[in-house]
């Protein structure tokens, strides 16, 4: 049976298009440029021979023709998603073991991404303070934080730690001079992330005040708030720095002499979908590397 059908991710763009009536909240969804679902639109619309929205002062409006369209391109994706489900399986489910802030702060902005490539596998994201040992039988990856002492094929170093300041625009006006009377905000209670920097920034620190928190996150969190100033991993704050939520005053970047790995047991017939995970974050991670050095300098 020969079938007369429009491209199907012209469909695909569409149909998020008439959800959400919005070519730049479709084109986040769909992980794609604005002009990108644009395009599809205006293929769709040209390969139909009428107008499926128009754009009014008040935004996009879905046309009669378009909202019948709508309808009907979604009962078919859906019994397109009911078909296919019966082949899913726990087997097309990769799980990786992250700590907190890294999940928080670099894992799931980047996750829909990968999502949007292999949209048949499901990703389980266990968020532990604990590592993933290599003897963890209850994860196919995971993100780990340390000096690497671990076998070289199972363990990828991502980037190595650098670690400075940062507060919210203003809370540091008088610069490195305010930094004696500012509120310390310590990720963990050993406070050893102030007490290194101070000691390669050559600041000295009461690193004995301030506040505590059980994760990075918290800390940035709280600094972003306006509560005092905390020590953090570079990587980990550059989305919020660029964002403006955060500063970075003083601009004197320490190694810890740690890094983040990606870690994986020691199982040579690795699942496909595991190894394509594994690919997309060591791929993904190369920007993280690039930050690292712009701190660098």
């Amino acid at each position: 049976m020969t079938r007369r059908l429009p491209s199907l991710n012209a469909l695909r763009c569409f149909e998020v298009v008439a959800a959400q009536l919005s070519i730049k909240k479709a084109a986040q969804t769909l992980h794609v440029s604005e002009s990108a679902v644009s395009r599809q639109v205006r293929i769709l619309e040209e390969q139909l021979g009428a107008p499926l929205f128009v754009r009014t002062h008040n935004g996009l409006e879905i046309t009669d023709a378009g909202q019948r369209l709508a309808v009907s391109v979604k009962e078919a994706f859906d019994h397109i998603a009911k078909a296919v489900n019966p082949f899913q399986s726990d087997h097309d489910a990769v799980t990786i073991k992250v700590l907190p802030t890294f999940a928080l702060r670099w894992l799931f902005p980047r996750l829909r991404a990968f999502q949007a490539q292999h949209p048949l596998i499901k990703v389980n994201v266990q968020t532990r303070l604990n590592d993933m040992t290599l003897n963890d039988a209850d994860a196919d990856l995971g993100i780990r934080y340390g000096i690497g002492n671990w076998p070289q094929d199972c363990a990828t170093e991502l980037y190595p730690e650098w670690i400075l300041p940062v507060c919210a625009p203003g809370y540091l006006a008088g610069g490195e001079d305010d930094l004696d009377k500012a509120t310390l905000l310590h990720p963990l209670p050993d406070r050893q992330d102030w007490l290194t920097w101070s000691e390669k920034a050559g600041h000295r620190l009461d690193a004995r005040k301030g506040l505590d928190f059980d994760a990075l996150d918290m800390a940035l969190s709280a600094a972003e708030a306006g509560l005092g100033i905390a020590m953090t991993d570079v990587v980990l704050a550059h989305e919020a720095i660029e964002a403006g939520r955060l500063v970075a005053p003083l601009r004197k970047a320490v190694p810890t002499g740690a890094s983040y790995y990606l870690v994986r047991p020691p199982d040579l017939r690795r699942r496909r979908q595991v190894k394509l995970l594994d690919d997309w974050i060591c791929h993904e991670i190369h920007a993280a590397r690039d930050t690292v050095r712009l701190y660098m300098q």
